[in-house]
This record gives C-alpha cells, sequence and structure tokens, in this order.
C-alpha cells in the first residue's frame, strides 16, 4: 500500500472515532463539571498510552540529530496545547448543542493551511486549496440560516470557546507534522498524554474536588471508556501515524469528516434536527475531503515520509 494512502486512511479512522466522541463527551459533562471530566478522561487514557508506549519508550528516535532535547519539547508543547484544546472543547459542551460544537470544531481546517508556513512546512498545492475551499463551503450549508433547533440559536460564549478550540487543534496538527515525525507514534501519544494529565488533574482537583466522582452511573463509565481508549488512545496514535505519511493541510481536510459523524450523533442520540441543505452541506464536505484524498495520492513519496534515518540510528528490521 503506498505511504500517502495508508497515511489518509489511518486519519480517516482517526477522524470516524473522533466524531463519534462528541456523544459520549456530551455525557460526561452532563455528569461532571468541565474540568473535571477532562481530567478523568486523561487519568484513564494517560496510563493505558503508557502501557502501550513501554516496549518502545527504550529505543532510540529515527532521527539522531535532535537528541533528547527534541524529545522533550515536542510532546511538552503538543501536551499543552491538547490541555487547552480540550478544556476549551469540554467547556463548550456544557453550554451548546453538540451539533453546533462538532460543526464549529471542523473550521480548524481552514487555519491549517494559514499557519503551516510559520512552521516551516511546505505551502499546500492547489488541491489542497480546492479540496478545503470546498469542504468549507460545505460546513457553510451545515450551519446556513434556516436551520432548526441547535442550529438555529444565536452565537454565544459557547461558540467562542469551540473557535478557540478549533485553533488549538490546527496547531496541534502543525505540530505533530512539524516535530513528530521522528518520534515513535506510541511514544509521542504516551508523552502528550501524560503532560496533558499532569495539568488537567491538579486545576480539576483544586476547582471541583472529587465529590461528583461517586455520582456516576453506568452510561457515563462506558462514554469515559469510549473516550478514554478510543478517542485518546487509539486515535491519537493513528493521527501521529498517519501525520508521518500525509502533508498538514491535507491532514486537517481529512480528519474534517469528524464534523459530519459528530453532527449525525446528535441528530440520532439527541434529536437535534437538521435541514435538508445542512445535509447537502454534509455530502458537499465529504467531497472536499475527496479531494484532499486525490491531493496525497497525486504528491510524490518523500513529501509526506519521515526524514530519513542515520546510518547508526536507523531501525532494525526486528524492531518495526
Amino acid at each position: 500500500m503506498p505511504r500517502p494512502l495508508l497515511g489518509v486512511l489511518l486519519l480517516l479512522v482517526a477522524a470516524l472515532i473522533w466524531g463519534g466522541a462528541f456523544v459520549p463527551q456530551k455525557l460526561t459533562v452532563v455528569a461532571l463539571p468541565p474540568l473535571l471530566a477532562t481530567a478523568v478522561r486523561f487519568a484513564l487514557a494517560a496510563p493505558l498510552a503508557l502501557l502501550l508506549a513501554a516496549p518502545r519508550l527504550r529505543r532510540r528516535p529515527v532521527d539522531g540529530g535532535e537528541g533528547g532535547q527534541g524529545q522533550l519539547l515536542v510532546p511538552l508543547a503538543l501536551g499543552v496545547i491538547l490541555f487547552l484544546a480540550y478544556t476549551t472543547q469540554t467547556a463548550a459542551l456544557a453550554l451548546i448543542p453538540v451539533a453546533r460544537v462538532s460543526l464549529i470544531t471542523g473550521l480548524y481546517a481552514v487555519f491549517v493551511p494559514f499557519l503551516a508556513p510559520l512552521f516551516g512546512l511546505p505551502r499546500p498545492k492547489a488541491l489542497h486549496w480546492i479540496g478545503a475551499v470546498i469542504a468549507m463551503v460545505g460546513l457553510g450549508l451545515l450551519v446556513a440560516p434556516g436551520g432548526e433547533g441547535a442550529l438555529a440559536a444565536p452565537l454565544g460564549v459557547g461558540d467562542l470557546l469551540v473557535l478557540v478550540h478549533a485553533l488549538f487543534g490546527a496547531l496541534h496538527v502543525l505540530v505533530v507534522s512539524r516535530g513528530g515525525r521522528r518520534i515513535d507514534p506510541f511514544v509521542l501519544n504516551a508523552q502528550q498524554l501524560s503532560v496533558l494529565l499532569m495539568l488537567s488533574a491538579p486545576i480539576a482537583l483544586a476547582v471541583d474536588g472529587v465529590a461528583h466522582l461517586a455520582t456516576l452511573d453506568v452510561r457515563t463509565l462506558l462514554a469515559f471508556g469510549y473516550l478514554s481508549v478510543l478517542s485518546t488512545v487509539v486515535a491519537f496514535t493513528c493521527q501521529i501515524a498517519g501525520q508521518r505519511h500525509a502533508s498538514a493541510p491535507a491532514a486537517a481536510v481529512v480528519m474534517l469528516l469528524e464534523t459530519p459523524v459528530g453532527v449525525l450523533g446528535a441528530v440520532v442520540f439527541f434529536n437535534e434536527a437538521m435541514a435538508p441543505m445542512q445535509w447537502i452541506g454534509a455530502g458537499v464536505l465529504f467531497g472536499g475531503v475527496v479531494l484532499s484524498l486525490m491531493a496525497e495520492l497525486r504528491r510524490p513519496r518523500h513529501l509526506g515520509a519521515a526524514p530519513p534515518a542515520t546510518t547508526d540510528d536507523r531501525p532494525r528490521l526486528s524492531d518495526r
């Protein structure tokens, strides 16, 4: 299988999992305060990620030129970004409906191409831009006037929080593309989640305490299970591995598929109705994703691959 196609498939898996995460995430913020809900999620996910990464932690990075400093700065930056991203998104879910959060979250695909040159990444090709524009047209149709229920509500603080979340989401994609390709995906995910947990747990305990944890029911525990195992451990590992072979602009557009999946979950589980034009918008958005896939398949293979290994640091076949 061509590496760009493998990267895209891994990103699609992550997008589908994240699209399905809006519903359980909403259930957790109904049961717990936002900060505590975030801390519980990552308190469950971080140990599992560390367990999966343990056999790989002693391996040297593929590129020996960055040394230990690069191995620390990248996960530290990603952990801080994720803490801010999930704090704002979880707080927004406590204020506005799932469909609205899902739709505005998709705006991170717009930020990525504009911010990419600031990270020393290649500018997107024409087909990337066309795919992104078409995807954003679809997103615009999803939030167009004439929507029903939650989508017809005026903009508010919750919408601003999701917009900030989208910005941090774009930064996460770009940092992974810029600095995460030389680090094993399992290791990098475990490191960023550990940083996130160290930031979120003390703040949540200081602000919310632990009394709310005694009220959790089975449905909420299952929601935390989905968020911790699938949405955090599996999806982030797929994202990091996928971005080793896909450009940042393409990754952003492909992962934009989480938006219509999240809206579908809102319609099915929370009866958040959508007008016919908004369903058309979901189809247009999917068309933009398809164009992005075409751009990846036409892109030279070396542009999506990780930097070449040095002779001394190249992994042995037995290590793969």
